[in-house]
């Protein structure tokens, strides 16, 4: 009798230990939600991008900001229609997305920063080919610093020390010891053949790759990992793919930069798409995937206006699934991955809006230019 009552308590406290552990866990994101939630609601809507689109001026579009998270940043771009200057509209654009990044690292549950810092990350990237390309066009060093923006995750005081190089060889000086060494290397003994954009895809093809490889390895919460950066992974090979196709690269160039593993598409299908005749005929190679029916919806407009539409309608899909795993699978790390993707879509939105009124390309135009966020059906 005392030996079933002792297993009896000892079921129950087991039991208590796990609910309290899974509460503890979940707890840890209360709070990150509660906040992300609240700054998700601040984001422009579409329907206020449409009224930007249909600003009369550039100007407008920045008085129209002025009670919007933006206020703050874009109070330091002159507001004289002759005079914008859009690297300051740029610079003042990621600085503003940057300021929120830094807040979420700070308060992301610990478990999960390192990947979201890697997620993060991709502002380093960005920085980094922006030093390459000034170099490459003899950019001054003064010029460089304007172009760059603050990293969330690099010191200043590194990102200058970069942007100081005065060739490839010494900015290969710089990065001895980082993860971006060999590859720069490696780009480098293709640069004088290829140009510039041997070096670029590499860069891209190793941040994206040690993020994917970073997923794989991760057991808690893999799945929505794999679903979210799993989804960006294999539409990335797809817009790279139909964009060098259409450019005319031969097979084995497009093949050197392809992100392996891939998630939902195989690398046979990836290998079809690669040697099919022509852009069509490389849609149709993964006709039976989402990215292929979801493609073949939008061919007729693929071929009219360019691969731009394709790679609008992918990445669109990819932030349909990041809000739906969001809304799904709130005590997880999907809010924080959704709101990094939403915000990112955002900035990118007002930056190609403001260029093209800067532009004075009419309104309708710049409306299909935007990014919009799916409705989801619960």
């Amino acid at each position: 009798m005392i030996s079933v009552l002792v297993a009896i308590f000892l079921i129950i406290g087991t039991l208590f230990s796990l609910v309290f552990y899974n509460a503890r866990r979940s707890m840890a994101y209360v709070y990150c939600n509660a906040t992300l939630s609240a700054w998700e609601a601040r984001l422009l809507s579409e329907a206020r991008l449409m009224e930007l689109a249909d600003a009369p001026r550039a100007t407008n579009i920045f008085a129209a900001l002025d009670d919007t998270d933006y206020r703050q940043q874009l109070a330091e771009v002159p507001r004289v229609e002759e005079g914008i200057d859009m690297p300051t509209v740029e610079r003042s654009l990621r600085e503003n997305l940057n300021t929120r990044y830094r807040e979420l690292l700070g308060m992301v549950p610990k478990e999960r920063g390192e990947t979201v810092a890697r997620v993060i990350g991709r502002v380093d990237i960005w920085n980094l080919k922006a030093i390459i390309t000034a170099i490459h066009n003899k950019v001054s060093k003064e010029k460089r610093l304007e172009e760059l923006i603050p990293s969330p995750t690099l010191p200043r005081e590194r990102l200058e020390m970069l942007a100081s190089a005065e060739s490839f060889e010494e900015l290969l000086e710089f990065l001895q010891g980082s993860e971006y060494f060999d590859v720069l290397s490696e780009a480098l003994k293709e640069y004088e053949t290829r140009g510039l954009i041997a070096i670029l895809l590499a860069l891209d093809k190793h941040y994206y790759t040690s993020l994917w490889k970073d997923v794989l390895s991760k057991r808690a919460q893999r799945s929505v990992l794999r679903a979210i950066v799993g989804y960006e992974m294999d539409a990335l090979n797809i817009k790279l793919i139909l964009r060098l196709k259409r450019e005319g690269a031969p097979p084995e160039e497009i093949d050197r930069y392809l992100i392996l593993p891939p998630h939902e598409l195989t690398e046979a299908m990836l290998k079809a798409m690669i040697t099919a005749e022509d852009v069509p005929s490389a849609i149709n190679m993964i006709h039976r995937t989402v990215y292929g029916q979801i493609l073949l919806e939008v061919l007729p407009q693929i071929e009219a206006r360019g691969i731009f539409v394709a790679e609008k309608v992918l990445d669109e899909m990819h932030l349909k699934i990041c809000r739906w795993l969001a809304l799904t699978q709130l005590f997880t790390i999907a809010p924080v991955l959704s709101y990094i993707y939403l915000k990112e879509n955002e900035m990118r939105n007002l930056r190609t809006a403001i260029r093209l009124k800067v532009d004075e390309v009419e309104p309708q135009r710049i409306k299909e230019t935007i990014m919009k966020v799916p409705r989801i059906e619960l």
